[in-house]
């Protein structure tokens, strides 16, 4: 029952990705992005800094050359500033959207480099959460933003970040990884601070978004690395598509964002893939228990 541990941790994690991504649309339109970047990730970096002294482990150590850390570190770094761009330059839904592109490149990850069996009904309904992303996107339409590359940009990033951390050896914690990505995605909200817009205060309202971002990302870091280490990757790579369908309810309710009929039967696609996914597994599950 692993991989249905993994789903349900898979789950509540795109909530909380979900619920981040809002804070950001919302803050960005007042604060630049690289300072946005730099503070909730610095937030984020603390948070992770005091559960790893709490549990006597220390940030320096030569586990940060380990070859799954390096891959982790990396990824982490080129995806999050490829989702966080696209973002404050295209609408949520839109963003939320295109990331869904990545059960299809991770499934297919997983099968290339850590040799993961993938049977066909998975690849199916892959396949068909797919679909339905390209009905939301409909590239070569006049619906078709160009900003969309920065989420492109961050897809193929969050994969590496996805097998680094698939390849993580037991020893090494989740705090220990997730605190030396946030370190690095701190000094990248520093580098890029100058090319979007100068640093400037934060006021109340806007700190609320802040904090906010922090907290959620912190709670969806836990809860995505947890799920990624105890199930496999093609099995739970669907239920990333459950962070579009959180992401619309937040746009429909609270941002103004009207979907169309193409993006609800897209939504529609995505959702049937990720249920039928989730059937399977536990259909499978049962079956190796009888036996």
């Amino acid at each position: 029952m692993a991989n249905t541990r993994a789903i349900l941790l898979m789950t509540a994690a795109m909530a909380c990705f979900a619920t981040s991504d809002a804070f950001i649309n919302i803050a960005s339109k007042t604060v630049p992005t690289g300072q946005l970047f730099t503070v909730t990730c610095a937030l984020s970096f603390a948070a992770f800094l005091v559960v790893m002294l709490k549990n006597g482990d220390r940030l320096f150590t030569r586990m940060v050359f380990n070859k799954a850390v390096v891959i982790r570190t990396a990824g982490e770094v080129f995806g999050s500033l490829g989702y966080v761009m696209a973002l404050t330059l295209i609408p949520l839904t839109t963003a939320s959207a295109v990331l869904q592109v990545q059960p299809l490149v991770m499934t297919l990850a997983a099968a290339f480099f850590l040799g993961e069996k993938v049977g066909p009904r998975r690849w199916t309904a892959v396949a068909i959460g797919f679909c339905g992303v390209v009905l939301i996107i409909r590239p070569g339409t006049a619906a078709f933003d160009p900003n969309i590359v920065w989420a492109l940009f961050g897809i193929i990033g969050l994969t590496a970040r996805d097998l680094g951390t698939r390849m993580l050896p037991k020893t090494i914690s989740t705090p220990f990884v997730s605190a030396w990505a946030l370190l690095f995605l701190t000094f990248l909200g520093v580098a890029i601070t100058p090319l979007t817009g100068a640093w400037q205060p934060i006021d109340a309202g806007n700190a609320i978004w802040v904090v906010g971002i922090s907290i959620f990302v912190v709670f969806a870091y836990i809860f995505v690395n947890g799920a990624l280490r105890v199930g496999e990757v093609s099995a739970i790579a669907p239920f990333r598509y459950t962070r579009m369908v959180f992401a619309l309810m937040i746009a429909m309710l609270f941002l103004g964002e009207r979907p169309d009929a193409l993006t609800m039967l897209g939504i529609a696609l995505i959702v049937g893939s990720g249920i039928y996914a989730f059937l399977r597994e536990r259909q499978i599950a049962r079956a190796a228990v009888r036996s």
